[in-house]
């Protein structure tokens, strides 16, 4: 991952993070591209049930976005 403005710096995540965060970009950027190896991986660091509520996290919050998005609702404040 990366700061921004910065290079690439593998220490500022700790491996569980790092595949959570793969996952979350692949996952809300380019659903079609997940693949075995990056699930394995969330398998190596979190149990079926966290993946389970991870998944349905961010696909809850991509919905919210999408329909937020496509009524052009105005932020609160």
């Amino acid at each position: 991952m990366r700061e921004p403005g910065s290079e690439r710096n593998e220490q500022l995540f700790d491996a569980t993070e790092r595949a959570v965060l793969r996952f979350t970009d692949l996952l809300t950027t380019y659903p079609g591209n997940i693949n075995d190896s990056d699930v394995d991986a969330l398998g190596e660091h979190l149990d079926e049930e966290q993946v389970i509520e991870l998944v349905f996290a961010l696909a809850t919050a991509s919905w919210t976005n999408r329909v937020t998005d496509g009524l052009r609702t105005p932020l609160p404040g």
